[in-house]
């Protein structure tokens, strides 16, 4: 009998990318509220203080705004692919798996440098939960 665990592990990768899609769509649905005079005055200039980028004139917080998207949708997509394809032979899978793992280390990397411990901690879930998948499917013409 085959272990199943491997595509266990791969479902489950999935099904957590598309979770930290969705709870980060929740971020971009809620205003930020200044704090303090210190905070209000940072908003007001990251809304409002437009420069030229390439001929496009666009505000820090258009840019901050528009990443977050790109990452919202990066983990759906992922997320989407990954239990799209769940049901096909462990190889194919064994193989997204690492793609997941090089692409989510990658992801770590720039949160370590840029984000704080809840996006990190949401990250390294989904890479232990796809490395786990990768060990675990078998190797070509392996059973």
């Amino acid at each position: 009998m085959r272990d199943k665990w491997g595509r266990r592990f791969f479902v489950a990768g999935g099904i957590w990318l598309v979770l930290i899609g969705l709870v980060h769509a929740l971020s971009l649905i809620q205003k930020q509220v200044p704090a303090n005079d210190t905070e209000r005055q940072l908003l007001e200039l990251m809304t409002n203080y437009k420069f030229n980028l390439m001929g496009s004139m666009r505000s820090m917080g258009e840019l901050l705004r528009g990443f977050s998207f790109a990452f919202m949708l990066a983990a759906l997509g992922m997320g989407a692919v990954d239990v799209a394809v769940s049901r096909e032979r462990d190889e194919l899978l064994k193989r997204v798996a690492l793609v997941n793992v090089i692409w989510l280390a990658a992801m770590i990397a720039v949160a370590l440098r840029y984000f704080f411990v809840i996006p990190i901690s949401f990250l390294a879930i989904a890479v232990i939960l796809f490395v786990w998948a990768w060990f675990k499917l078998p190797a070509r013409g392996a059973r």
